[in-house]
Formats: structure tokens, C-alpha cells, sequence
């Protein structure tokens, strides 16, 4: 119901305008004097362009309809009933005819083309009028009509006028919806050139000339070039409108040159459609064109965006080379400004390397070549390069316009590139590596195997079959493995397998030891199409897997057990004896002296003679004692079951025994002593590491009361050592505060008593005030390695402090140093006192080193260049405390000594004990025998003063001529000279 409803009202408004049209020529039919048929009919028309509008929808409704409509319209104004059927039947047979052959379905066919307009002629306009003519012509004869023919081809005449007239404007108002809105703009202009139109129709149809009726094209061409179809509609109904009604009145040359009345509507019909025949396709093309125009702008600015919103560059280029348009996003990728690129050439910014390149792809754009792309190197606007893809191509419209874009690729071609060095690692490392590799397909069949699974491949015991793992066979524990192959497993799981050891079976071959594991590969859809099996020989790892747990716990050089070891077992050795309740001994042994032997002679001897302590060792040590060796010359016996200190002595002084027995090493025959220190459980400690240490400490013990012994631990012995630690880090931290100073003693002419020589004192002024002497401290720098910084320091204060004195009444004063082994065997000893000397600018002859005589006794050629080197250099040498050690006319004679110092021990007694004095007389004649000088230390009466100065000797040095002090003291002490020691004897 709702449907038919709908179509009924859809229905109205047409058959009301069927209603006015029929009414509309019926009035004019009784104007005419009724005649003839109606001259003016349009509702044929008016018909036929809903249908056409609508397609077949409802067509036989509004048919019927409008037969029906025009059937009662007619007997309404006075037509009988058979003329009204009659004329009635012949329009439904027109529009029927007509409607047929101009749709399909449910779709028209419009007057948009000219096969279109071209069948509406032929068929609504030829066919159709004279079918539904001829078609009532026989009625017309029957009822007596005499002017038929006349009366057949008027109705002719006027339907076919009518349907030209009403179908184009009917289907023209249809369509006004869907013509846009104009611009206010439009819309006047439009309003002007619609009154400007109505005059000129007044104007026209008012005059009695027909050819004045042509005033009207030009402002209804003005109109249809302002407005669109709704304007030029307007004008056209306006234009019939007044002729009509100027006509009917009767003006105008329509009314004057029609011959009678039918003639005044046929001429106004072809009037309006000769207007409508020229704007009609005016408006059309041109609303064409504005679509197309607006078509064209949409597209130009759609791409216009695309361009100027794509990270790619968007290039317009002309026949010649040069921009015509360039995209912001050449600011980005380039950094170039777009408008600066306009109207140049990008040749500039390629590489040269990419030139040929890029003229090949232009030449190929030129010719028309489909859409090329290369990949060029572009020079980026801070000097650096970036790969681009260049694509482009001919414009048809434009043959001498290229349009390119331009992508940065440079991300792109540096991860290809990655990817093929990571490839070609890959094949690399496959190719060299020593693990063989295999990839397998589903089945487990080979598909690739590196040159090392290839050798193993080669040495197969069953290289005919057809998978892996029958060729390669596997064991684990003694069974082979099949189902439970890793490859297999991880084909069947789809899970990684290993890596475990295992051995594999080849030919003519033992069982190797090899490391498997096996991974499943995966397509992109996760589905396990293979496997990649790694097979590594491990014998050698696991070979030296064993060694290094060997070499863990023992010592390489003497194959004894190491300290790590040793723990463990002075652990179980504890852990026992608190059950058992009996005693163990920790022996720590220290070769006396092996440093010397070990510099001298070399490492290779040092190393045999530490492999022979070892065997000794052993040889006097019962199965269950443990022989380890720390490092260097430190050995540690572990005697786990002692009933008491005893046995331990007894041990310790085995061990000495078979020390020191003479040893061969190579040629030489060495003769070897040892320190011991001996801590006992439970005494001494109940852990391995404290009972290590207090052997350690009794060990040090034993070497400071003469070596060659051993010493049980003591309590006081940790406290000695402990205060030895304590003063060693509070020496290097006194080194960091320059908590260090030095002090000066003269050294006094026997004869003039004055000064012309100082000796640099070092002393230690501690945080809390006290004033250390070396006595204190100098054996711990010389055992901790910190004397010869110590030593550095102290050479260049003082030749920095004698340089300073020069220009005072310490002039020609020089400084003697004392200097330490360490020092002294330094390679580079001879080129740091002459940087010390350049540095503070001391002249040589005024420093003198003080040597002791165990530096010199080593028939060394190096201390032979460095003594040949300081005397060339002009340093004087001395001997400190002669007499004391091993002394020998042999190094007196080879060496460039140029003085001796007595001992302050023979000085001190010698004014009561004739043989004290006996040596000093002897010393003296000796240096004097061979040109050297002499310097007595300790001096400290005026007895001994005259004494030496008896004697000969050159020089005095002690308490009685000056005690050590600061530079100012000294130099106080040389101003006033002899007074000042005068004063000084009278005191004492």
C-alpha cells in the first residue's frame, strides 16, 4: 500500500502539468475558432520526458493517467466523447511508441549525445507523430470530415513541434536540483542579462518586422555564458512566455505574417525552439567546461597536495633539463630550498660516478620509453651523498614535459648492503669455520653441508644412505642414537635441540668426542620445513679442558700442588684434626737470597733450581705431607698428623738439610740456605688462611735473625709485623702528602776547617709531629720497592737545594747522596742523573754519589759503564762506610772512586783502642797510595778531630763539627767557620 501511495504522489506533479498543457492548447484550439485540431500541444511531450526521466517506472500509470486527463479536459471544453477517446487513444499510442524505443528497462536514453538526440528525432519526433497520425486518419474519414488530410498533418506538424518543444525543457526543469548554487556574484549578473532578455523579447514580439526578432539571441547567449541551465531555461520560458502572450494579442511579426491562427503558434514554436537549439548546446558545452575546468583544478590540486605532502621529491622538468616545478620535500631529503631549484639543473648535484647513469635514464624518458628507474648518488646540501631512486615519465598532453620522483633509498641501500656483508660473513664463516654445519630438509635428506661437514662427510662409514644421521652415526653412553638424533628431535618438536656431547662414528676411526645441537628452521608461516645440525669436535677442547683443571690445583713450573689446592687440603687436614685431636704444622719456606741467583744467573737456571727444591723437598716428607709452592722461591709443607712441636722442628730441620747441600745447575754448583717459619695447629690458628700467615710472618722472622733457620710463631711476631705493615702504608702516604724533607751535615777540610762539602740526610716528619731518621724506615722502603722513588726524590732535592746555595756563603759547597742498590741497578740510572742535573742546573763536579761497597763487588760490565759514564760526566764517587763490607784493592783499582768514608765504627773508639786507630792509618795511607780522599764519619770530640787530622785525613764529617740541618743553618754555620766550631768545642 505505502508503495502504490508513493507512486501516486510521485505521479501528481506531472499529470498536473499534462492537465495545464492540455488546457493550454484547447484554449488556444477555441481562439482559433475550433477549426482545426489544437496547433500547440505539448503534453505529449511533457509525457514522454518524465518517462524518459523516470525510466519505465510507472510508465503505464502516468499514460493511462495522462490519456485519461486529456480525454476529460477535452469534453470539458465542449469536445464530444469520440473525438476525446479518440484523440485520447492516438496520444497513448505516440507516447507508447515513443517510450519503447527511447528506454532500456528501467533506464532512459537522455539527448546528452548525438546518437542519443539523433534517436529522439527519428523516433519521438518522425516515428511516432505519424504513426499515431495515420493511425486515427481512418476515423477521421468515417466521421465524415472532409479536411482530413489538412486536419491529419496539422496534428502532425504541432506534435512533433510540441515534443521538440516540451521534451528538452521538461527534462532541463527535472534536473534543477542538481544544478549548484551560483555566487551571489553569478546571480546578479545572471538577473541582469534575464530583464535585459525580457526587454529585448518585449521589444522584439511588439515591432511588426520578423526580422527584429533576432534581438533576443544575444542577451540569452549572455545569459547562458553568465548563468547555467536553470538560468537559460528561465530565459527561454520567459522568451515564449511574451511571444505568446504578445502574439494571442495580436502583435508582433508572428501574428502579422501568419496566413491564420494555427500558423501564429507553429511560427512561436519554431521561434523558441531556434532559441533553444542554439543556447541549449551553448549552456551545455559550457557547463562542460566549468565541470571539466573544476575537474581539472580539484586534480591539479590533489596532486598538487600529493606532491607537496610526499617525502618523495616531485620534479616537473622541461625538454632542456631544468626544474619547472621541485617539491618542498627537497628541503628534506636534499637540503636544498625548492624555490632556488626552479629553473636549474640537477646535473650539478649528481655524482660523478652516477652521470652516465643518469643520462642513459634521460635519454630514455625522451624517447618515450616506458617508465625507467635507476639509482643515483646525489650530493646532499652539507657536502655528504644519498642514494636516490629516480623514476619517471613523459606527460602525453605536454611530450616535452618529464615528471620524476626522487626517494631517499639511503636507509634502504646501506641495509641491502648490510645484509650482503652480513651474507658474505656468513658464507665466510660457514666456509672457515671448524664446526661442521648441515642443513637439512623436512625428511632429514642433506641439502648443505661447509667444507668441514664435507670432511666429515668424506670419512662416513655409510655415505650411500639417505639421511644425516645414518651417515653420521651418534652415540651417547654407549647407545646409538636414532629416534632420539638432535636433528631429528628438532624436526619432530619443532624446538631447539642441545648442544650435549656425544661421539661420532667414522671411518677407520676411533669415536671422536663432538658437542651436537640442532635447530628447526621455519617458514613465514611458523611450519617446520628443516633443520640445521652443528656438530663440534671437542677432543681437544675437553684434552684441555683436563689440563687447565690440572693447572688449576697445580704448579706448572714443579708439578707440586698450588696454593688453591693447598687450601683444600689443609682444609680436610683441620677438619680432621679437631676430630682426632691432634696437632698439624704448616711449614713456609723462603730460599734465602734467590733473587740474586735468579738475576745473575737467569730464569731458565733459577726455574731448575726451583724444580730441584722441589724434588728435594719431596724427599724428605712422608706420603701424607703435602709439598706446594706459592710463587717464585715461596714453598709451603703440610704435615697433617704431628704429635707436637717436635716433630715439626724435626721436619723443618730436614728440610734445611737438604737445602743446603750443594746443587748443580748447568755448570755451576750453587750452594743454597732457607728461611722457615713453622705455625702449628691448634696453637697457632684453626684456619688454613690464618695458620698460612702466621708460618709467613715466623718465616720473615727467621730471615731478620740471620736466614738459614726456622722459627716457630709467636704472638709478638704478628704485632712486629703488623707495625711493619702499618709504618709501610703510612709511608706511601707520606710519599702522596710530602710529608718527606731533607736535612744537611757538613763535611769539614781537616785542615781549614771549613765546609766544603754537605751530606743530603732524608728525613719523615709524621702527621703528629715526630721526626723519623732513616734508621726507621729506610730497611721498610727498601723491602716494599719504595726506596727508589724515595731515592729519585731525595737526588734532585738536593741538587736543587746545593744550586740554590751557590750564591751565598755556601759557594763552591757540593752535595753528597746517598744511593740505594735499586737505584743504582736501574738501566736507566746514568740518564736520570743527568736529566736531574739539567733540570735543577747543577754543574756535575758538585754532586757526589756515596756507593756501598757491595754495589761495586759483582764484576758486572753495566756497573762498570755506569761508574765509566758518571766520571765522564764529571759526578764524583765515593764509598760510604768502608771497611765495613767486603773490601777489595781489585774494584779500588778498576773503578773511578774518588773518595773513601771511614765508618763512623772505627772513629768511635779510636782515641782508646790502638787497633781502631791502626785501621784509620791504614785506610788513610791506602787512599793516599792511590790518589783518592778520605772522609772519617762520627766525629764527635776534638780527640778524634786531632787525631784524624794526624793521620791525614782529608776530611771530617760529625756531630762535633755540625749537626745536620736546614740549608740556613748550614749556610749559618759556614759563615761564621772556625769561630763557630771553636764555640761548638768549648761547649762540650
Amino acid at each position: 500500500m505505502n508503495t502504490i501511495k508513493r507512486q501516486i504522489r510521485s505521479l501528481l506533479p506531472p499529470l498536473a502539468a499534462v492537465v495545464a498543457a492540455t488546457l493550454m492548447s484547447v484554449w488556444l484550439y477555441r481562439i482559433e475558432g475550433g477549426r482545426s485540431l489544437p496547433a500547440l500541444w505539448l503534453s505529449n511531450g511533457i509525457c514522454l520526458a518524465v518517462l524518459m526521466h523516470r525510466g519505465r517506472r510507472g510508465a503505464v500509470a502516468l499514460v493511462t493517467g495522462a490519456c485519461c486527463t486529456i480525454c476529460c479536459t477535452n469534453m470539458a471544453m465542449g469536445l464530444s466523447f469520440g473525438e476525446s477517446l479518440v484523440g485520447a487513444l492516438g496520444n497513448a499510442l505516440e507516447m507508447g511508441i515513443a517510450l519503447s524505443a527511447l528506454s532500456r528497462k528501467d533506464r532512459a536514453t537522455y539527448l546528452e549525445t548525438p546518437y542519443g538526440t539523433k534517436r529522439f528525432i527519428i523516433w519521438a519526433l518522425l516515428v511516432a507523430p505519424l504513426v499515431s497520425t495515420l493511425a486515427i486518419m481512418p476515423w477521421l474519414v468515417l466521421t465524415g470530415h472532409s479536411r482530413y488530410w489538412e486536419i491529419g498533418s496539422l496534428r502532425f506538424v504541432s506534435h512533433a513541434l510540441g515534443t521538440a518543444l516540451a521534451v528538452p525543457l521538461t527534462m532541463e526543469v527535472l534536473r534543477w536540483h542538481r544544478e549548484p548554487a551560483l555566487s551571489r556574484r553569478r546571480t546578479r549578473r545572471c538577473a541582469q542579462a534575464l530583464l535585459g532578455l525580457i526587454g529585448a523579447s518585449v521589444l522584439a514580439f511588439c515591432q511588426p518586422t520578423l526580422p527584429i526578432l533576432f534581438i533576443v539571441f544575444p542577451p540569452l547567449v549572455l545569459l547562458a555564458l553568465t548563468g547555467n541551465r536553470r538560468w537559460v531555461i528561465g530565459g527561454i520560458i520567459a522568451v515564449a512566455a511574451v511571444g505568446a502572450v504578445a502574439t494571442s494579442a495580436g502583435y508582433g511579426p508572428i501574428h502579422h505574417q501568419a496566413p491564420f491562427p494555427a500558423w501564429s503558434a507553429m511560427l512561436l514554436q519554431l521561434c523558441v525552439l531556434s532559441c533553444m537549439s542554439v543556447v541549449l548546446p551553448l549552456t551545455a558545452s559550457l557547463e562542460q567546461r566549468r565541470r571539466l575546468g573544476r575537474t581539472l583544478r580539484g586534480s591539479e590540486a590533489r596532486y598538487r597536495m600529493l606532491a607537496e605532502h610526499s617525502h618523495d621529491i616531485v620534479l616537473l622538468l622541461g625538454a632542456d633539463g631544468y626544474c619547472k616545478y621541485v617539491s618542498p620535500a627537497i628541503q628534506d631529503m636534499l637540503g636544498y630550498p625548492a624555490g632556488k631549484m626552479v629553473e636549474s639543473s640537477l646535473e650539478s648535484l649528481i655524482e660523478e660516478s652516477s652521470q652516465a647513469v643518469a643520462r642513459e635514464l634521460w635519454m630514455q624518458l625522451l624517447q618515450g620509453v616506458p617508465p625507467a628507474t635507476a639509482l643515483l648518488r646525489m650530493r646532499h646540501a652539507d657536502g655528504s651523498f644519498r642514494n636516490v631512486e629516480v623514476t619517471g615519465g613523459l606527460i602525453d598532453e605536454e611530450p616535452d614535459r618529464v615528471v620524476l620522483t626522487l626517494r631517499d633509498v639511503t636507509a634502504r641501500v646501506a641495509a641491502e648492503d648490510a645484509l650482503r656483508q652480513e651474507r658474505l660473513m656468513t658464507d665466510v664463516t660457514l666456509q672457515v669455520i671448524g664446526d661442521a654445519v648441515f642443513t637439512l630438509d623436512r625428511d632429514g635428506r642433506l641439502e648443505f653441508a661447509n667444507p668441514a661437514g664435507r670432511a666429515l662427510l668424506a670419512r662416513s662409514i655409510a655415505p650411500n644412505e639417505a639421511t644425516l644421521e645414518q651417515q653420521l652415526p651418534l652415540w651417547r653412553e654407549g647407545e646409538r642414537l636414532t629416534q632420539a638424533h638432535p636433528a631429528s628431535t628438532a624436526l619432530q618438536t619443532g624446538m631447539p635441540e642441545g648442544p650435549f656431547l656425544c661421539a661420532l662414528e667414522l671411518k677407520d676411526e676411533t669415536r671422536h668426542a663432538i658437542e651436537c645441537s640442532a635447530t628447526p628452521i621455519r617458514s613465514d608461516a611458523g611450519a617446520v620445513k628443516g633443520a640445521v645440525l652443528v656438530l663440534r669436535d671437542v677432543s681437544a677442547v675437553l684434552e684441555l679442558s683436563e689440563r687447565m683443571a690440572h693447572l688449576a690445583h697445580f704448579d706448572a713450573l714443579t708439578g707440586l700442588p698450588n696454593r688453591s689446592l693447598l687450601l683444600e687440603r689443609l682444609d680436610i687436614a683441620l677438619a680432621r684434626a679437631k676430630q682426632t685431636a691432634h696437632h698439624l704444622a704448616v711449614l713456609f719456606i723462603d730460599l734465602d737470597r734467590f733473587k740474586q741467583i735468579n738475576d745473575t744467573l737467569g730464569h731458565g737456571p733459577g726455574d731448575e733450581l726451583l724444580q730441584q727444591v722441589a724434588d728435594r723437598l719431596l724427599s724428605v716428607v712422608k706420603s701424607a705431607d703435602t709439598v706446594a709452592r706459592l710463587g717464585g722461591d715461596e714453598f709451603v709443607v703440610l704435615l697433617p698428623e704431628l704429635s707436637g712441636k717436635t716433630d715439626a722442628a724435626i721436619a723443618a730441620t730436614r728440610a734445611l738439610e737438604i737445602l743446603s747441600k750443594p746443587i748443580r745447575v748447568g755448570r755451576r754448583e750453587l750452594q743454597l740456605s732457607a728461611s722457615i717459619g713453622v705455625s702449628m695447629f691448634p696453637d697457632d690458628g684453626d684456619d688454613a688462611d690464618v695458620l698460612i700467615r702466621h708460618a709467613d710472618i715466623a718465616m720473615y722472622a727467621a730471615k731478620r735473625h740471620g736466614r738459614n733457620d726456622y722459627h716457630f710463631y709467636a704472638a709478638a711476631m704478628e704485632a712486629s709485623a703488623q707495625k711493619e705493615f702499618d709504618l709501610e702504608n703510612a709511608l706511601r702516604f707520606a710519599i702522596m702528602r710530602s710529608e718527606l724533607f731533607l736535612e744537611f751535615q757538613p763535611r769539614v777540610d781537616t785542615g781549614t776547617r771549613k765546609i766544603i762539602s754537605s751530606e743530603a740526610l732524608m728525613r719523615w716528619r709524621r702527621p703528629d709531629g715526630e721526626v723519623c731518621l732513616p734508621d726507621e724506615f729506610i730497611p721498610i722502603a727498601e723491602a716494599s720497592g719504595l726506596i727508589l722513588s724515595m731515592g729519585n726524590w731525595v737526588l734532585k732535592e738536593a741538587c736543587r737545594a746545593c744550586k740554590a746555595w751557590q750564591h751565598g756563603s755556601l759557594q763552591g759547597v757540593s752535595v753528597s747522596v746517598n744511593i740505594s742498590q735499586v737505584q743504582f741497578s736501574r738501566d736507566n740510572f746514568l740518564s736520570f742523573i743527568m736529566e736531574s742535573l739539567r733540570e735543577t742546573g747543577l754543574p756535575p763536579h758538585l754532586l757526589e754519589l756515596e756507593l756501598t761497597e757491595s754495589m761495586l763487588m759483582e764484576p758486572s760490565e753495566s756497573i762498570q759503564q755506569r761508574i765509566a759514564g758518571l766520571s765522564a760526566l764529571g759526578v764524583k764517587l765515593s764509598i760510604d762506610d768502608f771497611g765495613t763490607g767486603f773490601s777489595s784493592l781489585a774494584y779500588l783499582r778498576r773503578f773511578a772512586i774518588d773518595t773513601l768514608k771511614i765508618d763512623r765504627s772505627f772513629v768511635m773508639h779510636m782515641t782508646e783502642d790502638p787497633e781502631d786507630a791502626s785501621v784509620i792509618h791504614a785506610i788513610i795511607a791506602l787512599a793516599i797510595s792511590l790518589g783518592k780522599r778520605v772522609v772519617a764519619e762520627g766525629v764527635e770530640t776534638m780527640q778524634q778531630a786531632s787525631q784524624l787530622a794526624a793521620l791525614g785525613c782529608h776530611e771530617m764529617q760529625g756531630h762535633w763539627l755540625g749537626r745536620p740541618g736546614n740549608v740556613a743553618q748550614l749556610a749559618e754555620l759556614a759563615k761564621h767557620g772556625t769561630h763557630s766550631v771553636s764555640a761548638r768545642t768549648a761547649r762540650h
